[in-house]
């Protein structure tokens, strides 16, 4: 829950704040190119941490095991530079807030890391073959709450108590979370000992799993597009949509409530037609939603534009659903193929790889989306930048679909 609480109240928020439209009647602190420039480069650095801290978990003995005591020293500078970002040092364009943003986004992923890849490394363990859709779900079903605390919360507190408020409660409440596995979770690491093996070891087996390619080929594209329209989605409901900035955190509370009926559809789905054809149904339906977005203006009916695109971004609720629950399942799976093969436990380490793509490739769309906004512009009197994010996400999601179909396990 904690994960997805910092996530998304930073994916949806901290361009905003760092770099809104000229005509929000808001502090801008540093240029939206900047931001965007800044939070791609935070990102990537932050990719390579992942296999780093990923072979070290995999290698870790010690009494509390291999993946608890990275939860509990990563949660404190997470939290800490959480709380940080939204108090930037001077108000209006200055170099400070820029070095001041670029010190704590690559503290808050390199905390991120250290928190994620190992807790979910322990999925595997914790359940076998059988039970990983459920447990998948149940862990989909707590980032949902991440997700609607980070929305509804963020924009509560935003909306009466301001930015700073804000992160300072969240992050109380994420650091609670993090807590509950350090305390409850036992590991069963002894039955699990092997010889050390090393990171380029590690890395090479990865690279050579036939399985591992085509869902990472994928993964790149899905996430292009995903992080593509979090972070776009103020200007999109500011923007494109002419609708108060407090109506983002309504938009995405849709998207969100649409994922619970998600679930069991795609539990249903998943253990009727398998992992592979389930997520390829909800990478199409997703790139149904974006073009149903993309022409808004188009459709038949009295409906006005804001409330289409209300609805367009509450059926996205459907993959989104998917999005939480198939990528874990799918490399646990993947993990299992390969320790067929070879015989050694490296779980962290294709959790890492991925987090380690998917990070770059957040990074990349996140200077994309910065390049596109100063560009093609992101104002009412300006706005065709925000109008090009759903089409140019509708793009990315079609190339992910191609290649996830050569997927060669069920």
């Amino acid at each position: 829950m904690g994960i997805a609480l910092f996530t998304q109240v930073v994916a949806m928020w901290a361009m905003y704040f760092y770099a809104p439209p000229a005509d929000a009647g808001r502090v801008a602190y540093v240029p939206v190119a900047v931001f965007g420039l800044l939070l791609s480069l935070s990102r990537i650095i932050d990719a390579f941490t992942d296999p780093l801290v990923a072979n070290f978990s995999d290698n870790f003995r010690s009494r509390w095991g291999r993946r608890v005591p990275f939860i509990a020293l990563g949660s404190i500078p997470l939290t800490l530079s959480f709380i940080l970002l939204w108090r930037p040092p001077v108000a209006g364009y200055a170099a400070v807030n820029i070095l001041y943003l670029l010190l704590l986004l690559n503290l808050f992923f390199f905390g991120l890391t250290v928190v994620t890849c190992p807790f979910l490394a322990l999925l595997p363990e914790i359940a076998g073959p059988g039970e990983r859709i459920a447990a998948s779900t149940s862990l989909g079903f707590a980032y949902l709450l991440g997700l609607i605390a980070g929305t509804a919360g963020s924009s509560f507190f935003i909306g009466n108590y301001g930015f700073a408020s804000m992160g300072l409660a969240l992050g109380c409440l994420g650091l609670a979370s993090f807590a509950v596995p350090v305390f409850n979770v036992r590991e069963k690491g002894a039955a699990r000992e092997a010889p050390p093996f090393s990171l380029v070891d590690s890395l090479r087996v990865v690279l050579q799993n036939g399985a591992f390619l085509p869902f990472i080929g994928g993964q790149v594209f899905f996430w292009f597009a995903f992080n593509l329209v979090i972070v776009g989605l103020p200007y999109l409901v500011t923007v494109r949509l002419s609708l108060p900035e407090a109506q983002t955190g309504l938009a995405l509370f849709l998207a969100l409530a649409m994922t619970l009926p998600g679930f069991p559809l795609v539990s249903y789905l998943a253990a009727l037609k398998g992992k592979k054809f389930t997520f390829l149904c909800l990478m199409l339906c997703a790139l149904l939603v974006l073009l149903g977005f993309s022409t808004l203006e188009y459709w038949p009916g009295s409906l006005n534009v804001p409330a289409r695109g209300l609805l367009v971004i509450a059926l996205a609720g459907i993959p989104l659903a998917g999005l939480f629950v198939l990528p874990n399942a799918l490399i646990a799976d993947i993990s299992d193929y390969d320790t067929g093969l070879t015989g050694v436990y490296r779980e962290a380490m294709y959790y890492a790889f991925n987090g380690m793509v998917m990070k770059a490739t957040i990074g990349i769309s996140s200077l994309c989306l910065g390049l596109l906004l100063n560009f093609f512009g992101y104002s009412h009197a300006n706005p065709l930048g925000v109008l090009l994010i759903a089409p140019l996400a509708a793009f990315s999601l079609l190339l992910g679909l191609l290649l996830f179909r050569k997927y060669p396990l069920t």
